[in-house]
């Protein structure tokens, strides 16, 4: 009996120290949601390599030299660029699966109101998660295209080890029979912030072991500048700041940002100057969208011709077609082609109201991020020009003796280079921060 006592204390001390064991992550309990939840309606499991979540990159669209589409001539985004986005993150996952869980959660429409809103979380079926990342997704039209709806390239950063959050935006999933405030700057940037307050709530609730309590945001193009913005009202605004504070501390790790419209304002003077666009359907999306909210809604008679003004509550408020497709149905990149003369000077009537709805969605001049931030724009790029990264960088590095608040910026990481147009790009950032959170 004797020799019994010593085989079962090392069985016991095995048992303690076996691997499958889940670790305990960090105490979430001391963030303070205000109430808000998650409340998940369904979830699966995912193998990265099964979803193939690199070809959900649209086709770019040709264009002859009189600014209209090409329709027997387009081509994908570049099946080698895409290609080198898929070895990549092949090259850099540990683990092919993740977990992926569709959910709402309450927010605030482009009105003030409350409105019940949808959003997807993924993360690793096993193991400890290393940190959460708020993502911020890029452009859509069509409703299959959201987090709630596919499996997005954002969401392989949840087989680094990583839990992924990724709304679907007013107008989408759960509230897809609204219009989307496309770049409204303050209710999409609190509707990303609601869902991650949701989402504390949802990981106490799963007890997911998550190590590190800070912050990591993550977006491109038009989630590029969500998640500036995203930044902006946890910085600036005392109910979100001070719900993402711990004993004091501040816990955004880093902002990864890349090819984002961060001057609306300017972007529409650019844009307007060279009577181009390389994204059409988003100049209507953007007329639309900035209409929501206002008293007075904006007259779309005012602003867009033929065939536009007939279908454009077909095309865009069904959500049953993608950018691409939209691109075609309208047929021109040429800003002339596309809206009316008035909608073409800012100095008179509608457009003067929207484009002071413009500047308002524009990033702030004085402000200043107090986290650090990687800052990704293609040189070449006219989809969303290079010129609101040059305005982005030149405000960041200005000083106002006056407000000591707006000292200038010395944690912003600029990576501005020849990376091809706004598709190649997307692959170079993406390819940059799978290595850098790897």
């Amino acid at each position: 009996m004797k020799r019994i006592y010593p085989i079962l204390m090392v069985c016991f001390v095995l048992a303690s120290c076996h691997h499958d064991d889940v670790e305990l992550g960090y105490d979430f309990s001391q963030f303070d949601t205000d109430g808000r939840r998650f409340i998940p309606y369904s979830e699966r499991d995912c193998d990265v390599q099964e979803e193939h979540p690199w070809t959900q990159l649209e086709d770019d669209v040709e264009f002859d030299s009189l600014g209209n589409v090409i329709e027997d001539n387009s081509r994908k985004a570049s099946s080698l660029v895409t290609t080198d986005l898929a070895c990549g993150i092949v090259e850099s996952l540990a683990s092919y699966k993740v977990h992926q869980v569709c959910g709402t959660y309450e927010s605030v429409d482009a009105y003030g109101n409350q409105i019940t809103l949808s959003g997807a979380v993924f993360y690793p079926p096993k193991g400890t998660i290393r940190n959460i990342i708020i993502c911020s997704h890029y452009t859509v039209a069509a409703n299959y295209e959201v987090p709630s709806q596919t499996f997005p390239i954002e969401a392989s950063l949840a087989a680094l080890g990583y839990l992924v959050v990724m709304p679907d935006y007013i107008g989408y999933g759960k509230s897809r029979e609204c219009v989307h405030p496309y770049l409204q700057a303050e209710v999409t940037a609190r509707n990303v912030l609601d869902m991650a307050l949701g989402v504390y709530s949802f990981v106490r609730e799963r007890k997911l072991p998550i190590q590190n309590p800070e912050v990591i945001l993550v977006g491109y193009s038009q989630g590029g500048a969500t998640s500036m913005w995203v930044q902006y009202f946890m910085e600036t605004d005392e109910y979100y700041h001070s719900r993402f504070l711990i004993n004091g501390r501040f816990m955004l790790k880093k902002n990864y940002c890349g090819g984002g419209p961060y001057n609306v304002a300017r972007t529409y003077d650019y844009c307007v100057k060279l009577d181009e666009t390389g994204i059409p359907y988003a100049v209507p999306m953007i007329i639309l969208g900035m209409s929501e909210g206002m008293v007075e809604p904006l007259d779309m008679a005012a602003f867009f011709q033929e065939p536009l003004l007939s279908n454009y509550k077909e095309w865009f408020n069904t959500k049953n077609y993608n950018g691409i497709q939209i691109t075609k149905m309208i047929g021109v990149n040429r800003l002339s082609k596309i809206l009316t003369p008035l909608g073409l000077d800012r100095s008179q009537g509608e457009t003067q109201r929207l484009y002071r709805a413009l500047q308002e969605n524009s990033l702030p001049m004085t402000y200043r991020p107090t986290a650090p931030v990687y800052m990704f724009h293609s040189m070449d790029d006219q989809t969303v020009p290079f010129i609101n990264a040059q305005v982005t960088r030149y405000n960041f590095s200005r000083a106002f003796p006056y407000n000591s608040t707006s000292a200038p910026a010395t944690n912003v990481e600029y990576d501005f280079g020849h990376y091809g147009n706004h598709q190649s790009g997307c692959i170079k950032f993406y390819l940059h921060m799978l290595k850098t959170l790897k």
